[in-house]
């Protein structure tokens, strides 16, 4: 349970404990001491059960407006509710902040072909790949739809040239063992050379991904026509 999860679950025994002491002291009036204490302890047994669940609850709603609940990566809402503070860390330390924008090659055709729940089993697997890709600390989320993004702190250009390449290599590996064809177009942006925001980062980073989609395109039909 986290911290927050705890208080929940402690403001919820002090609460039963300061009920329990009000129906000790109510109840004794008219009945006999074994009687209160037995209802004493299975109201308190109670009462510190529902604040254990209270806890657990808090804990699960708190994790479920971070993750995805279909890739398990965080959520958009909390990539823009928490970048700021990263980027403010990197500006102090005088540290680049580079992301990186990933977006699905083919995935209409995924969903077409295969159906919904083969699209669906694809994200999974991508968002997987981008979480075993990331040893350095980098941050996966789910950008919406098919677009992932990769947060990389303090990464330098041959850094982001070594995670991109591995994300590549593993997605093959994963398309050959499920048998899905999965790959990715794949666009990068600093800070500060390409933007003092997550919003001005990331447009950087959308115009190199889609100029990534479309150089894979042309070598995709190139070997096409030339067989024609």
């Amino acid at each position: 349970m986290s911290v927050n999860g705890r208080l929940v679950a402690g403001a919820a025994a002090l609460i039963t404990t300061a009920a329990t002491a009000g129906l000790c002291y109510m109840t004794a009036i008219g009945h006999s001491l074994f009687s209160v204490q037995l209802g004493v302890v299975v109201f308190a047994s109670s009462m510190l059960t529902g604040g254990w669940m209270l806890g657990r609850k808090y804990d699960r709603l708190k994790e479920e407006s971070t993750i995805d609940c279909l890739t398990n990566v965080y959520n958009r809402r909390f990539i823009e509710v928490n970048f700021n503070k990263l980027l403010k860390q990197a500006e102090r330390k005088r540290k680049k902040m580079t992301i990186i924008l990933l977006d699905v090659n083919d995935f209409k055709e995924v969903n077409d072909r295969f159906g919904h729940l083969q699209g669906d089993k694809a994200l999974a697997l991508i968002a997987e790949t981008l979480r075993n890709c990331s040893e350095r600390g980098e941050i996966a989320g789910r950008w919406g739809g098919d677009e992932f993004i990769l947060i990389c702190p303090y990464a330098d250009d041959k850094g982001i040239e070594r995670i991109t390449k591995r994300i590549h290599e593993q997605l093959l590996s994963v398309s050959r063992r499920s048998g899905l064809r999965l790959s990715v177009s794949v666009g990068s942006a600093s800070f500060p050379e390409h933007g003092g925001n997550l919003a001005q980062l990331t447009l950087a980073a959308d115009t190199r991904m889609y100029a990534d989609k479309y150089v894979r395109k042309v070598q995709e039909t190139e070997p096409a026509a030339l067989q024609a």
